[in-house]
């Protein structure tokens, strides 16, 4: 009777294995992710706020376009998901922290070199949940790529702003504000800020607003959405820049801003805004760089920036900025960029 136990209970304890490995495994299309992180450009950082985890998705390293989500502990990143048919280089996305899912809008597939699809500009929605991607069919903003979102915590929905499409060489930038709140988009504004592509947008809780700067053609001013109009903030001028990171810290009630660039070079510079002027921090920091991503670890009290370029590599750095001082807590070697006019 023992053996005969024996015989029936190992069959179960591998059935079992095998389901907690798949339920781990999430959405993993035949387990595809990479061992380790690459370089990127392109991509985007989000804070879980459920999980307390600073997540890291999509963008494009040296060889590919990427749809893969990953997790920093503090230390160095862990994969999460790899799902090819998500890869895209600069999407719109925020956590919507009400029902704790990430929340993807639209991007496009520019690689560093020219690829056969990069004017190929999506406009699909996708949330996840901590554990897999799901797609949902619904029509929202005509595709875009480019364009910034964040999620309004007072009034309870996400809110995108601008981009753009390219089609045959000649682009269009958009100036229309959008809401979505957890069902359906709605178009919302399309006036206040100039139309434009590569702007930077955070939420202020303080102020219970959005907060815009930045963006193509480098343009002045800071911008704030209350959720009926836009309305210009700053009190003193400083220079537009293109592709800038932004991220809120809370504990100071402030924004932290680095890098961009500013029509002639790539930027390594580190402001501060209050919400009325826009100071520079004389302090050292990464490497000057655009396209690279920046967000607010709420679970460690400091930003967390990774990647980017400068014109001449591409980046797999990760900093830390504590509100002091900037520190790099991991290295990826840098990679030669390719050009591809973006």
């Amino acid at each position: 009777m023992l053996i005969e136990g024996l015989k029936f209970q190992f069959p179960v304890a591998l059935l079992v294995f095998f389901l907690i490995t798949n339920i781990f495994a999430g959405s993993r299309i035949n387990g595809s992710c990479p061992k380790t992180l690459s370089v990127r450009n392109g991509h985007r950082l989000i804070y879980d706020s459920g999980r307390k985890k600073v997540v890291l998705f999509g963008g494009a390293d040296a060889s590919q376009v990427l749809g893969d989500l990953w997790e920093w502990n503090g230390k160095g990143w862990r994969c999460l998901d790899s799902t090819p048919e998500l890869a895209r280089t600069f999407p719109a996305m925020a956590f919507d922290s009400d029902r704790k899912k990430i929340v993807l809008f639209g991007g496009n597939r520019v690689l560093f070199g020219k690829a056969d699809d990069d004017e190929a500009f999506l406009d699909d929605t996708w949330e996840w949940d901590g554990k897999r991607w799901s797609k949902l069919e619904i029509k929202g903003p005509p595709a875009r790529a480019e364009a910034v979102m964040v999620y309004d915590q007072k009034r309870k929905r996400a809110v995108l702003f601008g981009g753009y499409v390219s089609k045959d060489g000649q682009t269009a930038r958009f100036g229309d504000t959008w809401e979505f709140d957890g069902r359906s988009w709605k178009r919302v504004s399309v006036t206040g800020p100039s139309p434009r592509n590569g702007a930077a947008m955070i939420y202020d809780p303080n102020k219970e607003r959005s907060v815009l700067f930045g963006g193509s053609g480098k343009p002045n001013g800071t911008w704030e959405w209350d959720g009926k109009n836009w309305s210009r903030t700053d009190t003193n001028e400083v220079e537009g820049v293109f592709n800038t990171v932004m991220a809120y810290d809370p504990k100071n009630k402030s924004i932290i801003r680095f890098g961009g660039w500013n029509g002639e070079s790539r930027t390594g510079d580190t402001w501060k805004f209050d919400g009325k002027i826009w100071k520079s921090l004389d302090i050292d920091g990464p490497e000057a760089r655009n396209h690279s991503a920046m967000v607010y670890d709420a679970a460690r009290d400091r930003m967390i920036l990774f990647g980017g370029h400068d014109g001449e590599n591409v980046f797999g750095d990760t900093w830390e900025f504590d509100g002091r001082k900037w520190s790099r807590k991991s290295f990826i070697a840098k990679q030669k960029r390719v050009e591809n006019g973006h």
